[in-house]
């Protein structure tokens, strides 16, 4: 004890710590904490910090501290970045303004000549003049704003750019979460000649078929399709034109009528080279229940070394679970490795273990508590690479502990969606549940919008259960309905991010309501509002802008959106009057502390 007293008594400032100990404190901050904090200060921290330089993170940044950066530090480390993500759902307007400082670059390598990596996080339709600059990047990933969608011109510009014109990409990701790009058929197929990798989501089946045409030397696909078409085929899959060097393939159908299984079988065999496959597919056809059809398939699938497999069928019609052990038995019987549980109306199957590593996650039910297995030792592995698990509990009448018990089945999980909830019961005190490193919940929708406190407080407020935890986002009605539930001093001061949604069962939002939020939730950082309808809104949305930048002193960014309409403001029509106001409500000094997006669906400030 005495040693180690005098051994730290010799340590008079940080660079006499180690360097082991310098890196640590390097992979606590981010990338440009650690620039900001060690640049430039000796040969040594010059070298610690070197590997720092190459990966670039603009996400949890103010306007002051990222122009701080892009004008002090960037110039000094524009040779050293192989990696830059710019992330719009922190800071509004992040990527245009990024791109209004690049303005003189015809290409972004003329800037950075060695990044090979960009990732365009929450991609809008005011971005699209950023993309015939990354062209020449070999990894690009662009993910589309889930809240606003893209024009059908903005569309047409990211097929055009990124499948329709020279380029060197290596690999790239185009995700839509909520419809899917719809590609141009009616132009002359270019041959991406350089892309082996590639992770998107297409509107239609079509769409699929055109991504073989055009990408024919892919090694990696993963593939979310998202609606049935009645139209006519513009493309058919013929054998000449499916994958000929494909090893990893993962399908996501999103829509029950799109994809029946003799569908499926026709495409997989023709991909004889695929060693990792990974599905993901809800359906009404019972074909996907019978096990000797997919020991059928795998036969032809001889270097299959790997499955991943999640199936959603509708096949019931009463009130009581299906019966899962016909089911299981004929997995059982083809030697086949799957769990089986269900509700009223689907029969869950998936493969075990549980190594699921798309970026979708796992997609469960709380009746996965009583599911039933081929293999119980494989069925109790912990679960490995499943960063997101998703419930839908369809307001089918559960209890907690069904809930629970699933949950920690996948203790490493950092994203976890529940839906549509109606449990019926109080949570048991002595539940251990450890979840180090959830960071984002999602509780979206209690029947009848009565959350079940205990439950949602239990995962919410527990610093046991999840001590990272900062992220919330719920439907107006339940946020409501729990605000005024609460009693005594109880806040949720944990929550730097707030995402609030509402539909029209949600009612008018109220900026008395907003009040009681905020009061609440004191330390937000982030606060967003997306309504499908402008209309519950537009009465309000001034008083709720003013009550939110007047009372969140630590506030970064604000969001309003709508789905459908136009948001109705007088000052939203005067840019130059919108921004001197909420300069005037954040008492700031000047209108360059403030980064101003005003459009007809949205309304987004960022400070």
């Amino acid at each position: 004890m005495g040693c180690m007293f005098k051994t730290n008594m010799f340590i008079s400032k940080l660079e006499d710590l180690p360097d082991e100990i310098l890196i640590e404190i390097c992979l606590y901050l981010n990338s440009i904490d650690v620039l900001n904090g060690f640049e430039q200060l000796n040969s040594r921290f010059e070298q610690t910090i070197r590997q720092f330089r190459c990966d670039i993170n603009f996400q949890h940044l103010t306007l002051n501290q990222f122009q701080q950066f892009y004008h002090r530090l960037l110039p000094y480390n524009v040779q050293y970045i192989v990696k830059l993500t710019i992330n719009t759902w922190y800071s509004p307007g992040r990527i245009a303004l990024f791109n209004e400082y690049i303005l003189q670059y015809k290409s972004l390598h003329d800037f950075l000549p060695c990044l090979k990596q960009i990732w365009l996080v929450n991609f809008s339709n005011r971005d699209i003049d950023i993309i015939p600059k990354i062209l020449s990047i070999e990894k690009v990933m662009i993910d589309i704003d889930a809240q606003i969608s893209l024009s059908h011109a903005t569309k047409i510009l990211l097929d055009q750019y990124l499948f329709c014109t020279p380029n060197k990409i290596k690999e790239l990701r185009l995700y839509d979460s909520e419809e899917g790009m719809k590609l141009q058929h009616n132009i002359n197929i270019m041959t991406c000649e350089y892309l082996e990798k590639l992770i998107i989501s297409v509107a239609t089946s079509d769409d699929l078929i055109l991504i073989f045409r055009r990408a024919p030397y892919l090694i990696k696909l993963h593939v979310e399709i998202s609606v049935f078409s009645m139209d006519a085929p513009k493309q058919y899959a013929t054998t000449d034109i499916m994958p000929k060097y494909i090893k990893d393939f993962h399908l996501w159908v999103k829509d029950k009528r799109l994809l029946i299984f003799d569908d499926l079988y026709n495409i997989l065999i023709h991909m004889p080279t695929i060693e990792h496959l990974s599905l993901e597919i809800e359906t009404d056809d019972i074909q996907y229940s019978q096990g000797h059809r997919w020991k059928e398939l795998f036969s032809n699938l001889t270097k299959l070394s790997r499955l991943d497999l999640g199936l959603k069928i509708w096949i019931g019609f009463n009130k009581v679970p299906i019966d899962v052990t016909p089911y299981l038995k004929t997995f059982a019987e083809n030697g086949l490795e799957v769990c089986c549980y269900a509700d009223t109306r689907v029969l869950f199957i998936d493969a075990i273990p549980y190594e699921f590593d798309s970026p979708t996650g796992v997609m469960t039910s709380p009746y996965a508590s009583q599911a039933k297995s081929t293999n119980i030792n494989l069925f109790k592995q912990r679960a490995r690479r499943v960063n997101t698990l998703c419930f839908d509990g369809r307001h089918e009448l559960t209890s907690v502990n069904d809930w629970l018990n699933v949950i920690s089945r996948f203790p490493n999980i950092q994203v976890l969606d529940i839906v549509s909830i109606n449990i019926h019961d109080s949570i048991d005190n002595t539940k251990q549940l450890r979840l180090p490193n959830l960071t984002i919940l999602r509780y979206i929708r209690s029947t009848k919008c009565q959350v079940n406190i205990p439950f949602l407080m239990y995962l919410a407020t527990n610093h046991i259960v999840a001590p990272r935890l900062h992220s919330l986002t719920m439907m107006y009605g339940d946020l409501i309905y729990l605000c005024k539930q609460l009693t005594g001093n109880i806040s949720f001061e944990r929550f730097t991010e707030l995402r609030i949604y509402g539909n029209g069962a949600d009612g008018i939002i109220h900026w008395k309501d907003i009040d009681l939020i905020l009061k609440i939730f004191p330390n937000l950082e982030h606060f967003w509002i997306h309504v499908q309808s402008s209309r519950t809104l537009n009465k309000n949305i001034g008083l709720i802008i003013e009550k939110v930048l007047y009372s969140l002193s630590n506030l970064i960014s604000l969001r309003f959106s709508c789905k459908r309409d136009s948001l109705k403001l007088s000052l939203l029509n005067d840019y130059n009057a919108c921004l001197t106001w909420i300069q005037h409500i954040c008492k700031l000094d000047s209108p360059e502390q403030i980064y101003l997006t005003i459009g007809k669906k949205e309304i987004s400030i960022w400070k």
